[in-house]
């Protein structure tokens, strides 16, 4: 998923700007424009009509309706943006908020951000060409099999004509 997630971001953003993935690229500031995705915590919940699946996520929905899954996975994010200056940053940060709701629909969810923090909340001693900006959201996800319901399997038989009951 956070794969998917990387790479529609990416073909949404403007050509320009540089996308990276994982906390590994936070500490290489070589671009006057970077975004760095990175995951972070995860919460398991019951079913939520909210949740988007993989396949819808990377692009691809799937041809035909599927049972709803067993949980939803509240899938954390941070998104590191550095610029320049607060507008070059404000201006992205507009295009990555756009990008995300087109990319996930109702299954976004955007949490408090700011400017400048470090990982604990204090704020962060960057040079003053360095702007950093920090988007966290979190995206509703389906995860694990599921298995069809009386109405689906109903409907099957229907459309197979088959016999419902023995």
């Amino acid at each position: 998923m956070t794969q998917a997630l990387f790479e529609r971001l990416r073909a949404e953003l403007p050509p320009q700007v540089k996308l990276e993935l994982g906390p590994e690229a936070l500490n290489q500031l070589d671009a006057p424009l970077k975004l760095v995705l990175v995951p972070g915590q995860d919460t398991f919940t019951s079913p939520d009509g909210r949740a988007t699946s993989s396949e819808a996520l990377a692009g691809t929905p799937p041809a035909e309706p599927r049972p709803r899954p067993p949980y939803t996975r509240l899938a954390g994010y941070t998104l590191h943006i550095w610029g320049k200056s607060y507008p070059v940053v404000e201006d992205v940060l507009s295009d990555c908020v756009a990008a995300l709701r087109r990319i996930c629909g109702s299954s976004l969810e955007l949490f408090p951000s700011g400017w400048d923090e470090d990982e604990t909340g204090q704020a962060a001693a960057l040079p003053a060409d360095k702007r950093r900006y920090q988007l966290r959201f979190r995206v509703l996800a389906e995860v694990g099999a599921a298995e069809p319901g009386v109405y689906v399997r109903l409907e099957r038989a229907l459309l197979d004509q088959t016999e419902i009951l023995p």
